[in-house]
């Protein structure tokens, strides 16, 4: 049995008195903190930069990579030279040969480039002027003194006494040949110091004096429309071609901006809710509160009263059936609360009675075939139980099947 899996007796030890936790004795400071010491032994900082100063002659201890870099480089150098100086100019030039024939050709002259990179080029402009040789012999000035020259001499005649020395002569160097880049260049250099200036060979025609300048600026000016008038008839027209004239006009997106018609115009006649003997119960208007409005009264109404929008009859107030089934399918939370509430007050008024007792009646059933085609009922329906989304929306929803369920017209037509 493994002896490590044995289990030794429980020894008893005796505890010993724990030590008690000793504190500084020090003084204790007035602010909390622990007071200044001065330290007597230099920081290491100070001892480094003592002894740099005390020995500024001794040499720096080169980088370990540099100088073994330096090293390596120097070594196969000297190996490369032994190797060139122990082989024959025949072993020299079989070992070009294969050197050139191994490697890519390419390849070969960016070595050669590179290699010629630290050769000094003695046509170079950019060469560093070699010293001159002060041990070679210079040319002497001759001294001219003041009593060797005449006294009737003039200062003319002493600078002609003066021996000059000859200028030596140039070496002219041979010219190089004439390439076509050099004739590109002098063309180039003639064209450049053309004289802008000079008056031209020919007069253009499109020149006249500066006595004749134009009074005004040649710039054309496109003719100037008239100010807009919204009572004009062609106002939005006039405002296409003023404003945007180079976009296609669709008089259909611009006809809520058309200008009301004037009362018994020729327009105004042909509006859908004019006082006519006859009007469509598809076109009855409504306010919010469900009522019905008579053309005469919903002509008197005025716009503060929020009833006015731009539908088909827009001098007139109210909403018609189509008009608020429209708004009960607006994506804007507010349309579908206004349209749901005065769909279910309009609703509830229908089942009350208010058109027409019996489904016989012209109005009341009216009224019903253009909720019907407006699908009131299915849109109400459809936003009373959505479980998410607007919730005062859904509120109006309920509230309006509500009231079409309290005023019986569900009873009266005997849809069960």
């Amino acid at each position: 049995m493994d002896p490590t899996l044995l289990i030794g007796d429980i020894v008893e030890r005796s505890e010993k008195g724990s030590k008690p936790v000793e504190f500084p004795s020090g003084p204790i400071s007035s602010t909390g903190f622990p007071q200044h010491k001065r330290r007597w032994k230099p920081s290491a900082f100070k001892q480094q930069r003592s002894g740099g100063a005390s020995r500024p002659g001794q040499p720096q201890e080169p980088n370990q990579s540099q100088s073994f870099e330096e090293v390596e480089r120097r070594r196969i150098d000297r190996e490369n030279q032994q190797k060139i100086n122990d082989m024959t100019p025949q072993e020299i030039s079989q070992a070009q040969e294969d050197i050139m024939k191994g490697l890519n050709p390419a390849l070969i002259q960016r070595l050669l480039q590179r290699a010629n990179i630290d050769e000094p080029d003695p046509n170079s402009p950019f060469n560093i002027p070699e010293p001159q040789d002060t041990s070679s012999p210079s040319t002497i000035i001759p001294e001219v003194r003041l009593h060797d020259v005449p006294k009737a001499a003039t200062v003319e005649d002493d600078t002609a006494d003066v021996a000059e020395p000859k200028p030596e002569p140039k070496l002219k160097s041979p010219s190089p040949p004439t390439t076509t880049t050099a004739q590109t260049k002098s063309t180039k250099k003639v064209a450049d110091n053309y004289d802008e200036d000079r008056e031209p060979s020919q007069i253009p025609p499109d020149l006249f004096p500066i006595t004749d300048l134009p009074k005004s600026t040649h710039f054309p000016v496109p003719p100037s429309l008239p100010d807009l008038d919204p009572s004009d008839p062609n106002f939005l027209a006039t405002l296409h071609e003023k404003y945007f004239p180079n976009l296609p006009a669709d008089p259909s997106k611009l006809a809520w901006m058309a200008p009301v018609p004037t009362q018994d115009s020729p327009a105004d006649r042909d509006s859908p809710y004019y006082p006519h003997p006859e009007i469509s119960v598809s076109a009855l208007r409504f306010d919010f509160r469900g009522r019905f409005l008579s053309p005469r009264v919903s002509r008197s109404i005025p716009s503060s009263k929020g009833l006015h929008h731009h539908g088909e009859a827009p001098e007139a107030a109210g909403y018609t059936i189509t008009e608020l089934a429209r708004l009960a399918r607006s994506a804007v939370p507010a349309q579908r609360c206004i349209a749901f509430q005065t769909l279910g007050r309009i609703l509830y008024r229908l089942g009350r009675g208010e058109w027409g007792t019996t489904l016989n009646h012209p109005i009341a059933m009216g009224i019903w075939n253009a909720v019907k085609e407006g699908r009131v009922l299915e849109s109400l329906a459809e936003a009373s139980m959505g479980e998410g989304g607007h919730r005062g929306s859904r509120a109006y929803a309920v509230e309006a099947l509500w009231l079409f369920e309290k005023g019986g017209w569900r009873e009266k037509l005997q849809v069960r």
